[in-house]
């Protein structure tokens, strides 16, 4: 039966450490001297940095401006859907919906 943390299968020489560090520093070198646009291309990270500034710029740009006939669309759509009745607009004032004693109450309540 073999042993759990048998290590003599484990090449342990001067020589072999060596060449491992040696190829470790001449990785970093290579790393260290990467530019930006190839360190884009080489690791994962890069892509995805470079595929979100992607998407952020094809958004910003497919983003309607003031004159666009998206947001004439998008008005159209609000003044049809705004309430008919005076409660209905009371309610869906930009400040806020009144309070209760005032949708009761009415104009008699502000006095």
């Amino acid at each position: 039966m073999p042993e759990f943390f048998d290590t003599s299968q484990v090449r342990d020489d001067p020589g072999h450490w060596d060449s491992l560090a040696g190829q470790v520093a001449a990785h970093s070198v290579r790393e260290a001297n990467m530019d930006g646009i190839r360190w884009l291309t080489h690791s994962r990270a890069g892509w995805v940095a470079a595929s979100l500034l992607l998407v952020a710029a094809l958004a910003f740009l497919l983003l309607p401006g003031a004159d666009s006939s998206v947001r004439r669309f998008s008005a159209e759509w609000e003044r049809s859907l705004v309430p008919a009745d005076a409660i209905g607009r009371a309610i869906m004032r930009p400040e806020g919906p009144p309070s209760v004693g005032m949708l009761l109450l009415g104009a008699r309540g502000r006095s």
